[in-house]
């Protein structure tokens, strides 16, 4: 939990210089250690720091690696430091504390500040607990800011009453942000026709899957819009990845440790497009924590993975398929006429049962968005007021 000023304004932290940086012990038992460069390179005085583009301008090849402040001292509001003469001009260095407390770079720190995704399995998720109004999303920020923090958790919105109108589904997605175009353009249709070059775009079922795993960046959030659904079958189906592969590292941690070390080639050819990309199969961050899947069977390969490892992967793969495809972890629901399927395509696998397109008609549009440019807003909508930048 965070550290306001108002809470250490009683009790201030203690100082103690070092010979490179400064310790810093908080009330209530915390201690952070701050590089002297460091603290002279993050300076947000007007000589340092754009103030309104907020960008750091110092001459950053001016100041000494090995620089020391000539004084330092703190009071109720902050911690402040004057600084030599070395090249680069500044006016004096001002943090408060709540800044430096919430910057503090031990890896403690860094993991606390760490947010940590609610995963689910079909059991634990209900789509109803992350549905949202149509005219709410569009009319104001509040209900916006509801969809946005159900993608931020689960990973998973649904909009209702969303018109059943061409495009339709891209004026909700600029609501959030720009449209992030990949080789279907800025949109697409999903409906059954002659000559797919999709299979999508065919009746058949689909395995769980992320979407265009062939391209070195994956799409961020997907948008599904619901314009017709008439066909019998063609069930929605949605499985978390941090889940399944959660799974898949208590019950066979090899395997895990195969799927997310070691990358492997999935491969888009179409009559007009040709992509190739390697990645692994299940991605980890910094710390080991799983963040989400590459994952589409159909796409698959050729596997280049070295020959004596081949078996161990198919074996591997074969195991995180079978979770991803069971009951306990796959949530269906049908998506019907004015709902619009939200999703982070990384974080989310997505697949369809098998329709008949004899009894009925089945036409989906959708596009997606940036992933960073979803948490933008969604911090920008959470912000109250006050100085953001909290110097």
């Amino acid at each position: 939990m965070a550290m306001t000023s108002q809470v250490i304004g009683e009790q201030l932290p203690s100082i103690e210089p070092q010979a490179d940086g400064l310790v810093i012990a908080w009330p209530g038992g915390d201690c952070s250690r701050h590089l002297y460069y460091w603290l002279r390179e993050n300076c947000h005085c007007p000589q340092c720091t754009h103030q309104d583009a907020w960008e750091r301008i110092a001459d950053f090849l001016a100041i000494p690696l090995d620089i020391t402040p000539d004084k330092f001292s703190g009071d109720a509001r902050g911690l402040h430091l004057t600084w030599p003469e070395h090249g680069a001009d500044c006016d004096g260095t001002f943090y408060s504390w709540d800044w430096l407390y919430r910057h503090r770079c031990e890896r403690e720190a860094r993991l606390e500040r760490k947010q940590r995704r609610t995963a689910w399995t079909a059991r634990e998720f209900d789509i109803k607990r992350v549905s949202v109004g149509f005219t709410g999303v569009m009319a104001g920020d509040n209900a916006l800011l509801e969809m946005l923090e159900h993608i931020d958790d689960t990973g998973v919105a649904l909009v209702t009453g969303v018109p059943s109108e061409h495009l339709a589904v891209v004026r909700l997605a600029e609501r959030i942000a720009f449209i992030e175009e990949s080789h279907f353009g800025r949109y697409f249709d999903v409906e059954s026709k002659p000559d797919p070059e999709n299979l999508a775009y065919t009746p058949r079922a689909l395995y769980p899957h992320n979407d265009l795993p062939s391209r070195t960046h994956l799409p961020g959030i997907q948008f599904l819009h619901c314009l017709q659904n008439d066909a019998q079958g063609g069930d929605s189906i949605m499985v978390d990845s941090i889940a399944s592969a959660g799974k898949l590292q208590q019950t066979d941690a090899a395997a895990f440790e195969l799927l997310s070390t070691h990358k492997v080639t999935f491969t888009y050819v179409a009559e007009d497009r040709h992509i190739v990309n390697r990645g692994c199969v299940i991605e980890v961050d910094e710390d080991g924590n799983i963040i989400g899947t590459r994952l589409h069977p159909a796409l698959l390969g050729p596997v280049d993975i070295e020959p004596e490892l081949q078996a161990q992967f198919y074996r591997a793969h074969r195991a995180l398929l079978d979770i991803a495809t069971s009951a306990e972890m796959q949530y269906r629901f049908r998506l019907n006429n004015g709902d619009c399927q939200v999703f982070d395509n990384h974080r989310i696998m997505h697949a369809r049962s098998e329709f008949d397109p004899d009894s009925g008609y089945r036409h989906l549009q959708g596009c997606y968005i940036c992933r960073d440019d979803l948490r933008s807003r969604l911090e920008v909508l959470r912000r109250t007021g006050g100085n953001f930048r909290h110097t």
